[in-house]
């Protein structure tokens, strides 16, 4: 049943009360996967490279296993790529987030539906 009002509720992974892993950063994993840089991927973020630093870090600390592995220097520049344990992270996410979504939606159908 449609209502015109709607309950959200985003996702946000925390360890010891610091985040390890929200939309935010699940989208700049995937902009690094893509342009293969820190850097490019927090342009297509509109996002300083301090600030997608400073996730990639604390993901990278945060995680019992790396999840970006910068590549430094060389012909072409560095760059960086995301270990496979951070794909399958960002493949968890995913799925986790799926749920939530449908818990969400479900749970504000029937809330709603016993207001209205």
């Amino acid at each position: 049943m449609e209502h015109s009002f709607s309950i959200t509720a985003t996702l946000k992974v925390d360890k010891e009360g610091i985040c390890f892993l929200n939309g935010k950063r699940i989208e700049l994993l995937k902009q690094i996967i893509l342009t293969g840089s820190i850097l490019a991927a927090s342009k297509k973020m509109d996002m300083s490279y301090q600030q997608a630093w400073t996730y990639v870090q604390q993901m990278n600390l945060l995680s019992p296993h790396p999840m970006v592995i910068r590549k430094r220097g060389g012909v072409n520049g560095g760059g960086a790529e995301i270990t496979r344990f951070g794909q399958d992270m960002i493949e968890r996410y995913e799925q986790i987030k799926t749920v939530h979504e449908a818990n969400v939606r479900q749970l504000g159908d029937e809330l709603l539906f016993s207001i209205f």
